[in-house]
């Protein structure tokens, strides 16, 4: 059974949608969205890369009763704990934040800034 935020983002996404990263200087796509995962798709190879529905649906507890929160995208396999970046190396030594962030804003789960620096914060 699908969870919120799985439920949000297949409700207004769909494979090979094309989204603008957080500066809209570039894109990414939506590649699909199997039983455990949402897939990402990153550059002109169109590069995959698979985050677990469990991941995604932490982000609303790791968020909530938190202001904004940093996007702190960088390619540190740790990240900064205090950010989104760091809540999703916990899962995934990549760097997705930026990507995740938009596709959190666009199902409606968190507010964007996209100001210096970029930062989300839980919209329910």
């Amino acid at each position: 059974m699908a969870g919120p935020i799985e439920t949000a983002i297949r409700e207004c996404m769909t494979p090979e949608s094309e989204l603008p990263t957080p500066t809209g200087q570039a894109s990414f796509g939506i590649g699909e969205m199997t039983l455990s995962s949402l897939v990402l798709l990153f550059g002109p190879k169109k590069a995959r890369t698979s985050i677990s529905w469990a991941c995604l649906e932490g982000i609303p507890d790791y968020l909530r009763g938190r202001q904004w929160v940093p996007i702190g995208a960088n390619r540190d396999v740790q990240g900064r704990q205090d950010s989104l970046d760091g809540y999703l190396k916990g899962f995934l030594k990549r760097q997705t934040a930026n990507y995740v962030a938009v596709v959190l804003e666009r199902a409606g789960v968190v507010e964007l800034d996209r100001g210096r620096p970029t930062r989300v914060r839980l919209r329910f």
